[in-house]
């Protein structure tokens, strides 16, 4: 039995040459891509991390009261960490938002697709604030109490106009 094989990385992809039939063979085969399939999906899960650390620095950078240059409040620790959660409650499907400081002192995420679609979703002290502009005449825009799970208008936003491509 003859089995070549490079160990993947998140983003190469595996390349494997077995020549071999034996069980011991399909065993590591099997193997190989599993360990690719998951490496796949870790890599589609880093935006996450790359989200919570950019809320991290714009707590950092904005946690002065004026920190746009005018009289925008300080983001502070409870805005970030209300930003954080909202980060974890989004679908792995979606296309990876924008993370924005606003001059109110919260946190917003923001989709943005060519000049058509743009979508704001942000938590204000208990509510999901929300507005979205889809082409033509199409809109969205509400607010909700901020809980353990996104609204299903939200979801129904995120996943029709912002699928992961």
């Amino acid at each position: 039995m003859s089995t070549r094989f490079a160990i993947p990385s998140m983003y190469a992809p595996v390349e494997w040459c077995v020549d071999g039939v034996s069980a011991e063979s399909q065993e590591i085969r099997s193997m190989v891509s599993r360990i690719a399939s998951q490496q796949r999906i870790l890599a589609s899960f880093g935006w996450r991390d790359s989200l919570l650390d950019e809320v991290s620095h714009i707590s950092q950078n904005c946690e002065r009261q004026g920190w746009d240059g005018y009289d925008a409040e300080p983001i502070s620790n409870e805005s970030a960490i209300r930003a954080a959660q909202l980060i974890e409650l989004l679908p792995n499907s979606i296309q990876t938002p924008d993370v924005v400081p606003e001059p109110s002192g919260d946190i917003s995420l923001e989709w943005h697709v060519a000049d058509q679609k743009n979508f704001s979703l942000g938590v204000s002290g208990q509510s999901l604030v929300y507005a979205g502009i889809f082409g033509g005449s199409s809109k969205s825009y509400g607010e909700e109490r901020f809980s353990r799970d996104l609204p299903s208008t939200v979801l129904e936003i995120l996943t029709s106009y912002f699928p992961q491509v």
